[in-house]
């Protein structure tokens, strides 16, 4: 179905759905799509808070997802059928943004007349006595949540929830008994027939801001549309709020700026609040921070790589220390992070070949990955493996992505994966693309599957070379398939 575009008025009102008088009445509660990273974790979350909890996939559902559900002893079914709805009737039904009225289940609930919600409604109901902490942005979203609430959850049992797992404690979530909760914002929409960004639900109390480029060009018709919403996400921070923004993104200087609310912002290209400087890339990542609040520098260290991680990682010590945090207390728990899964996460070396995983499918992230690989492993051949996501994503950044691949000693591109496009509906070819990257790079080749990867790669690859699987889609195990093999 053709998507309604977002238009909104300032002030921005989440929608009366009335979902605090429906839960609080509730026992149980129905997730469709549960075998979700996000859902599963919400199920988990939901069964602790002492609700009865049932869901259904499509199909089989694999780890992380699968353990969290047996963890917690939760029951689901799949496939989809309307008849599972009347077999387990409920009370609260939370849906994932990708279901529509094609699944059966969605179709029997609208049929019904039943209210449908997305889990940002029921996890901003689940903290409602915590500090909301939020972090938005479309880039280091995940590994910034995860940072700050792996902090926060060591200092006093604060609550989190990501959209990747954790390395350091192999979750993606907590449900503590701390003053905060923080959770990674998603600017996509909630439902299906809900276009509403999922992160105005969470009604944060404190706003991390990342960086602003245009993504989601399925759901937002221009960089405009995109960045009204951002600009509402802002407006409702409460007076008594907190905002954390990044001084080098002029897109959030000029959002943020008049706001009558806390606002602190950090950099390392301009003049900040909490300030970053002599910088050293290896292994480890070093770097300087200083405070103009307190007058005085600090020294911090990072297991991350690259300078988007050290944007991610001021981003946490900022807001931290403008919670007045002891600089102390939370050096030692962000040097040991260890980041998400799927965020450069290295799974192994063999026969003198590092393999990386990484989640990059935004020309910006592709250049990023590719820049902390060469700075982590100067010297070192590097292989960039590449997956473009959805027809739309790739046609409308198509000239940056061009560009992203200029730290990568060779590139390996594969068929776009559409995800939730219908390949019918293809506007552009994985040839396109890498006849795009060639115009910038000498040594570019379009593989169709994993099996011609891997047969280009065992043919080539020599010890020292370092191969970043970047996919999203069937592509996404491939790190992990060639150290196994």
């Amino acid at each position: 179905m053709d998507e309604e575009k977002i238009t909104r008025q300032e002030p921005y009102e989440v929608p009366d759905v009335d979902f605090d008088s429906l839960i609080e009445k509730a026992q149980a509660i129905y997730f469709v799509g549960i075998g979700g990273v996000g859902m599963s974790a919400t199920a988990g979350i939901t069964k602790q808070a002492g609700f009865s909890v049932f869901g259904t996939d499509q199909s089989e559902i694999y780890s992380p997802a699968k353990d969290v559900l047996d963890k917690f002893s939760i029951d689901y079914k799949t496939p989809y059928d309307a008849q599972n709805i009347v077999d387990h009737p409920a009370d609260i039904y939370i849906a994932s943004a990708g279901e529509d009225e094609n699944n059966p289940e969605i179709k029997a609930l609208r049929d019904s007349g039943k209210p449908i919600f997305s889990f940002s409604n029921l996890l901003a109901y689940l903290y409602r006595d915590q500090i909301r902490a939020v972090v938005a942005g479309t880039h280091g979203k995940s590994t910034t949540a995860g940072l700050l609430g792996y902090v926060l959850s060591e200092i006093d049992d604060s609550s989190f929830m990501t959209g990747a797992i954790l390395q350091d404690l192999e979750t993606n979530f907590h449900s503590g008994d701390g003053h905060y909760a923080v959770f990674e914002g998603d600017e996509y929409k909630a439902l299906y027939d809900d276009p509403t960004p999922k992160f105005h639900y969470y009604k944060a109390d404190i706003l991390v801001l990342t960086n602003l480029e245009y993504d989601h060009p399925d759901l937002f018709e221009s960089f405009e549309a995109q960045k009204e919403e951002f600009q509402h996400l802002v407006a409702n921070i409460p007076a008594d709020g907190l905002i954390i923004y990044n001084a080098d993104d002029p897109e959030f200087k000029s959002l943020v700026y008049g706001r009558e609310v806390a606002a602190f912002c950090y950099g390392m290209h301009n003049d900040a609040d909490y300030y970053a400087h002599d910088i050293s890339y290896g292994f480890k990542t070093t770097f300087t921070v200083d405070e103009k609040k307190s007058g005085k520098s600090f020294e911090y260290e990072l297991s991350l790589p690259g300078e988007i991680n050290v944007y991610n990682g001021l981003s946490v010590i900022a807001t931290l220390r403008a919670l007045n945090f002891d600089h102390e207390l939370i050096k030692p728990l962000i040097s040991e992070y260890q980041g998400v899964k799927r965020r450069f996460e290295v799974v192994g070396k063999k026969d003198g070949v590092t393999y990386v995983d990484d989640y990059a499918h935004h020309p910006t992230a592709v250049r990023e990955t590719l820049e902390a690989a060469k700075l982590k492993y100067p010297g070192k051949r590097i292989w960039g493996i590449f997956e473009p996501h959805t027809f739309s994503r790739t046609q409308a950044t198509l000239a940056d992505l061009a560009k992203s691949f200029s730290a990568a000693d060779k590139v390996l591109i594969s068929d776009i994966y559409p995800a939730r496009e219908n390949i019918k509906n293809a506007t552009i070819t994985s040839q396109e693309v890498v006849d795009s990257i060639a115009q910038h790079h000498k040594d570019v080749r379009l593989v169709h599957n994993k099996s011609e990867a891997k047969q280009i790669l065992r043919a080539e690859l020599k010890p020292g070379d370092v191969v970043i699987v970047m996919a999203v889609g069937s592509f996404n195990r491939l790190a992990y398939e060639l150290l196994d093999s």
